[in-house]
């Protein structure tokens, strides 16, 4: 059996190609010749080099594979257009070129995101037929993926994944976190009572796998979570006792976040290069409950998150000061 991973070279998909071939399948990656391979080294991968707008490099990349795990996207652009062109546009190319040149194909994971459901209002988690109301344009075009996948869904056997926050080794994004609470200080946006679900990498990609290996998830879209959801300040005071701090909270108010986000603008700007947070960044931010409910997973998937949530920290912690990032 043979996979097709986008996105392999980064942080979830590294982990995903590991899980594959664990389980005996052959992993094919595209990247671009410019794509730091330091995950993937000495691997037994299959490299196709190009990307999600290359008609050619696609044709090449898809045939012949079973499986498809569509894991690449953009999470930070200065425009609308640089996250519709990514994640939109370039999911519907890979689709496309799966349903003219991969015959073999049994299943197309498309790993899309909780922003492409959006926030909440309160503690209850919103389930798979929840309505979305994505308020950033990189949910926005992730649910514009996810809409377009399912118009040819019938000729596609497609299931769609929505992570939401991911965390684990070689997550540089989420080390910010870790080095707020190595001082033992967080800065946190208004409104100030902020709730998550969360999932270790390594239980993402379990979920992942078992998806595309269970008939029942064709057709279907799963969230892929702790079954706890975890308000800002417990999962400060978990991350903060690993090093041995008591957490200092500092209410950023409003104004303040948009101040920052405005700064991300001018900083892109002047380097020509997309930032985390910007202007675009400020929806998310705002919002104070990016929960959801992995119910469906468990039921249909026989998915059970394995890694507590102290458990994964001490796990993300260590790997990150064998490595010299902390």
């Amino acid at each position: 059996m043979k996979a097709l991973v986008t996105g392999g070279n980064g942080f979830i998909g590294s982990f995903l190609v590991e899980k594959l071939l664990k389980e005996g399948i052959s992993v094919r990656c595209l990247v671009r010749q410019t794509s730091n391979l330091r995950w993937l080294k000495n691997l037994p991968i299959e490299w196709i080099y190009g990307d999600l707008a290359d008609q050619a490099a696609l044709a090449k990349a898809v045939a012949d594979v079973h499986y498809i795990f569509h894991v690449a996207g953009v999470i930070k652009a200065s425009t609308r257009d640089k996250f519709f062109s990514a994640n939109c546009t370039g999911t519907m190319n890979l689709a496309r070129a799966a349903l003219a040149h991969a015959p073999k194909l049994q299943r197309f994971v498309f790993v899309s995101s909780v922003a492409a459901t959006g926030p909440v209002e309160g503690s209850l988690p919103p389930t798979e037929d929840s309505r979305c109301q994505p308020v950033s344009d990189y949910g926005k075009s992730k649910w514009e993926a996810e809409e377009q996948l399912k118009v040819i869904g019938r000729d596609l056997p497609l299931t769609i994944i929505r992570p939401p926050i991911v965390y684990g080794p070689r997550d540089e994004h989420f080390l910010i976190f870790f080095k707020f609470a190595k001082r033992g200080v967080f800065f946190v946006p208004a409104p100030y009572q902020r709730y998550y679900s969360i999932i270790h990498v390594e239980d993402l990609v379990n979920g992942i796998y078992l998806a595309s290996q269970n008939m029942e998830a064709l057709g279907k879209t799963y969230f892929i979570a702790n079954s706890e959801v975890y308000s800002f300040e417990s999962m400060a005071h978990q991350v903060c006792r690993l090093f041995s701090r008591q957490p200092k909270f500092i209410h950023v108010p409003r104004f303040a976040v948009r101040v920052v986000g405005w700064v991300g603008d001018m900083v892109g700007w002047l380097t020509r290069k997309d930032v985390f947070i910007n202007s675009k960044k400020i929806p998310e931010l705002e919002a104070a409950s990016w929960i959801c409910s992995s119910e469906k997973a468990r039921r249909e998937l026989g998915f059970r998150a394995k890694m507590p949530l102290s458990a994964g920290f001490d796990h993300a912690i260590a790997w990150f000061r064998k490595n010299n990032y902390l």
